[in-house]
């Protein structure tokens, strides 16, 4: 009769333990993966992923570097073009602006004014401080506003004339522009006289750093122009 094997308790239990030994291996294993391994894995791409940023800036730094002679040449001229844009509008524009046309025009053109209306300034285009400081203009440490004036002339002249009340405006170059001719002349009229309005804008630029100065009209205010009094033109009969 054959023996029965006998069921060793002992080893059961030490079965049961190296697998409890191996199980929590594991887990530690699996934790050091998540806790340690992976946040070196995702610092690491990271740190590839900024390399590979400043490599980027370092080559277009370095492109900076290769041209920055052309670079400075092309920013000074720049500077130099936005300095000349500038200096031809005044710091401001006063009464004695609109005043100083119908001085000039009367000094060289017969003409008798009737009304002179001068208008509000109105905004036309402002260069915000930000933009003005990250230009790098040393220059200018203040909001840019270009502002423009309106004045109208109302008066009564010839054909011939007119054309030299014109030419006197434009000798003024960019301070001043006409914006607009009207005139007319009734049937009941043969004395060759036109009736109308030449409508004159000045623009002027605030912030720029630049002064106002007054125009020369010591003539007018030593009472020697009547603007508003008829002055006949001496070919006419």
């Amino acid at each position: 009769m054959a023996s029965k094997k006998k069921f060793n308790v002992k080893s059961l239990n030490n079965q049961k333990v190296f697998l409890y030994v191996v199980l929590l291996g594991l887990l530690g294993f699996l934790a050091f993966y998540m806790l340690v391994y992976q946040k070196l894995i995702e610092k690491t791409n990271t740190l590839h992923s900024e390399n590979s940023r400043l490599y980027t800036q370092v080559e277009e730094l370095k492109e900076v570097y290769d041209n920055i002679d052309g670079y400075k040449a092309m920013t000074e001229a720049m500077t130099a073009d936005i300095k000349e844009r500038l200096s031809v509008f005044p710091a401001d524009v006063r009464e004695e602006d609109a005043l100083v046309i119908a001085v000039d025009t009367l000094n060289k053109a017969y003409v008798e004014y009737t009304t002179i209306n001068i208008g509000g300034k109105e905004e036309v285009y402002t260069i915000p401080l930000e933009t003005v400081t990250n230009a790098g203009l040393e220059d200018y440490q203040e909001e840019i506003a270009v502002q423009k004036r309106t004045v109208s002339y109302v008066n009564n002249t010839d054909y011939i004339n007119l054309k030299a009340i014109v030419d006197t405006i434009l000798e003024y170059g960019g301070k001043k522009k006409i914006n607009n001719i009207v005139y007319s002349k009734t049937e009941e009229e043969d004395d060759g006289y036109i009736t109308g309005t030449i409508e004159v804008t000045d623009y002027i630029a605030k912030g720029t750093g630049a002064e106002y100065k007054a125009p020369n009209i010591k003539e007018y205010e030593a009472g020697l122009y009547d603007l508003f009094g008829i002055i006949k033109n001496p070919n006419k009969q």
